[in-house]
Parts: structure tokens; sequence; C-alpha cells
């Protein structure tokens, strides 16, 4: 993949026991810990943050590459001090869709981040990348989880189902 925002693979070495990765090294970080030690964002700077993930997810997409695990782990900032500057990592459970079977089946992802579809067996595409980039989003600008629950099958139901909101607490100073 040749983007900007889409991490690099150099190299990749193979021995009897591991399979090495030759990656860049970005300073920067999980945009996980940055949320974490940020607590939120300003809705000015998530849109900037979000407008080079999405041009990243529309360059996949066009490839006809599905990441399935889009998650604020998966961000991965250059810079310390930059968190415009990010690239979308950890392609170990993405596909290609293909003309022959425009749609995935597999069941992956993240709890909390992965689309209804995933977990409903129709089948999926590039689609369910964008509600994953939806649920980072939301997560930036309120600091918390979309789907929250006791524990993960609890996060998964409300997952599915697709149950959230928006309190006021947190979503009264931000735009429509």
């Amino acid at each position: 993949m040749d983007h900007r925002n889409v991490i690099k693979l150099y190299e990749v070495y193979e021995t009897t026991k591991y399979i090495h990765l030759l990656l860049p090294y970005l300073e920067g970080g999980e945009l996980f810990e940055r949320i974490k030690s940020k607590g939120l964002y300003k809705e000015s700077d998530a849109v900037n943050v979000m407008r080079n993930f999405l041009s990243a997810l529309d360059y996949l997409h066009s490839k006809r590459v599905v990441h399935r695990d889009l998650k604020p782990e998966n961000l991965i900032l250059a810079y310390k001090g930059d968190d415009c500057d990010l690239r979308i990592a950890d392609f170990g459970l993405a596909s290609f869709l293909t003309d022959d079977d425009p749609l995935l089946y597999l069941r992956c992802g993240s709890p909390g981040y992965v689309a209804p579809e995933l977990l409903e067996d129709k089948g999926y595409n590039c689609a369910a990348d964008v509600f994953s980039a939806g649920v980072i989003f939301y997560v930036m600008l309120s600091g918390r989880p979309l789907f929250r629950g006791q524990n993960i099958k609890e996060i998964l139901i409300l997952n599915q189902k697709c149950e959230y909101d928006f309190p006021s607490k947190y979503w009264n100073c931000i735009s429509e």
C-alpha cells in the first residue's frame, strides 16, 4: 500500500520460529494512549485527525482492502507532538474483496468497535470499516467507549444491537 497514512511494510523475514516485519519507527505511540492522556479531543482537533484517517481508509477501500480491526490501538501517531500525522497499522485481520466474492463472512475485530453486520453472519464489506471509524470519532470526542458493558459479552450484545446514546454531559458542546 502506498498512502501517507497507511504504515509501510519494508521487508518480511521468516525464520523457523518467527516472521519479522520491518516497519518504520513511529515515535508518537497509539492513538489510544493519546486519547487516555488527553481525556478527549477538541472537535477541531478530532476533525483534523479523522480527515487523515478517512483519507487512508478511502485509499484502502479503493484497493478493496477491508481492515476489519480498526480501533485507536491500531492507529499509530508518527510523532509525539502531532496527532494528525497517523498511520493505520496492524493488518493481521485485513482481507481483500474480490469480484467473485464481494462480501466477507469471518467474524473478527474488537468488541466495541466492530460493525454490527460482522456479528450477524450476513456478509459485510468496506462499510464495516466506516462504522469502526465512526466509533473511533465518538471515542475521541467523548473520551468514553460507545458501547459500555461489564464484560465482553455485554459489549458485544450492545454492539450487535447497535445500542448507544449521546449523553448531554459529553455532547452538549459538540456541533451537530
